[in-house]
């Protein structure tokens, strides 16, 4: 697939950058602030024939490919591009359950719900691409991946997605800043834009930002996603 061919392209393009001083880096570091394997997307065979694409970042993985080297970063592509394939194309990731997922899966049924007769097709992204070993933000590898690693608005140009939901809270908002550029935030609902609000700029079209699944499922997930999906009708109208 065309769209498959190009991702790999601009990893291997950033990975040239990166392999040696990111290894160089985590030989430094205990195992929990080592950084892990990039986050590298694939689609499958329906995605160009989707009626609407849509992207949901996460905030960033831990131990991602922890079957290789307890999910230190190994400096290949491959592995981690079936690593993706096999976990969230599959579907196993939602068998994989946890607050993140499970919030993931309501939002899919309660979308489709809604609109049963649009085909959507799904990408997970994270907005920090290189995690770390153990939970939490990878304050010892950031500066550095976050430069020789800025693939996320490539990505978008590739992928094209028609929605994009961040379900990072309002504490990532300079992660978006940081590969996405400064962001216009509307209120859409009685919620503050700290907690939910619609989010645009030059890069981002039809673009919502909420709390991670985490706290929404302590909150009352409902309440968040129900002004969304009600926002989209405009979004939606000429897919009915």
């Amino acid at each position: 697939m065309m769209i498959n061919q190009q991702l790999k392209q601009l990893y291997k393009n950033a990975y040239g950058k990166l392999v040696e001083p990111l290894r160089q880096k985590n030989s430094l570091l205990g195992y929990r602030d080592k950084a892990t394997n990039p986050l590298l997307i694939q689609v499958d065979n329906n995605y160009e024939k989707a009626d609407m694409k849509i992207m949901i970042f996460g905030q960033e993985t831990n131990s991602w490919l922890s079957e290789i080297n307890r999910g230190v970063f190994c400096g290949e592509i491959q592995p981690v591009l079936e690593c993706y394939k096999s976990f969230f194309l599959s579907g196993n990731c939602f068998k994989y359950g946890g607050s993140f997922w499970n919030g993931i899966k309501r939002f899919k049924s309660n979308l489709k719900s809604e609109y049963p007769n649009i085909q959507f097709s799904w990408i997970w992204n994270n907005i920090v691409k290189v995690g770390k070993c153990e939970k939490g933000y990878p304050y010892a590898t950031h500066s550095l991946t976050d430069t020789l690693f800025d693939v996320t608005r490539e990505e978008i140009k590739i992928l094209k997605p028609d929605l994009f939901i961040f379900f990072t809270g309002p504490n990532y908002d300079s992660e978006i800043r940081k590969f996405l550029g400064e962001f216009e935030s509307v209120v859409i609902s009685k919620f503050g834009t700290r907690q939910l609000s619609k989010i645009s700029n030059s890069v981002l079209k039809n673009a919502y930002r909420t709390y991670h699944p985490n706290y929404l499922w302590r909150k009352g997930i409902h309440s968040y996603l129900s002004p969304i999906l009600m926002d989209l009708r405009e979004c939606f109208a000429h897919k009915m």
